[in-house]
């Protein structure tokens, strides 16, 4: 049985969204957190057997536990291949794949963070600059109608969510973004996933 810790209207919303992709039966265990305004509650100490940090998302998949949003993809993607989330190990579409998994995790929020925060006005970040990223991602998206390429991945589900969260806001208001967003809103599985955000 799949589990998820959950918290309504952060980034575990995402992976509601993928177990929805994905088909397979789960439960969802809301967890309180504490939101970046400040509200909310922590969650309770014996929850850092889950995640240490006390965060979401967070699955246990029959006594596995998996944290991160990207690890999480990653490892149901693989986990469950009847849903074609992920290119298989050998598909030369699997680097694009695992590029975009990384690339979320590692470049795009931190440049996000920095930029919603205004932490890069003064000085440029490591890990890497707002305009180069968003420039990227937008030329990425022209070229072809997903992330990865013709095909729906779980990679879409992180970077589609950033996107939608983030348009007309941080992010320019592009034509590539909105025909993005609208093929992702129009997946059956996206639409039941906000149904079930608040569990």
């Amino acid at each position: 049985m799949l589990t998820l810790y959950h918290a309504p209207r952060s980034r575990s919303s995402s992976i509601v969204w993928l177990l929805e992709e994905l088909g397979e039966p789960y439960r969802i265990e809301i967890t309180p957190i504490v939101y970046g305004n400040g509200q909310g509650q922590s969650a309770p100490e014996t929850y850092r057997r889950i995640h240490p940090h006390k965060k979401v998302p967070a699955i246990d998949h029959d006594g596995t536990i998996v944290f991160e949003c990207a690890a999480i993809a990653l490892y149901l993607a693989d986990s469950f291949p009847k849903a074609r989330l992920a290119p298989a190990i050998g598909d030369r579409r699997r680097g694009a794949y695992v590029t975009w998994l990384a690339y979320w995790a590692g470049v795009m929020n931190p440049v996000v963070a920095a930029r919603f925060r205004g932490w890069d006005n003064d000085s440029p970040t490591g890990f890497g600059d707002f305009d180069e990223m968003e420039n990227f991602m937008a030329q990425t998206l022209a070229r072809h109608p997903y992330i990865v390429g013709d095909s729906f991945t779980a990679a879409d589900v992180l970077v589609g969510g950033a996107i939608g969260f983030f348009s007309g806001t941080l992010l320019p208001k592009r034509e590539v973004y909105d025909g993005y967003l609208e093929r992702l809103a129009a997946r059956p599985a996206r639409q039941r996933a906000m149904a079930r955000d608040d569990g």
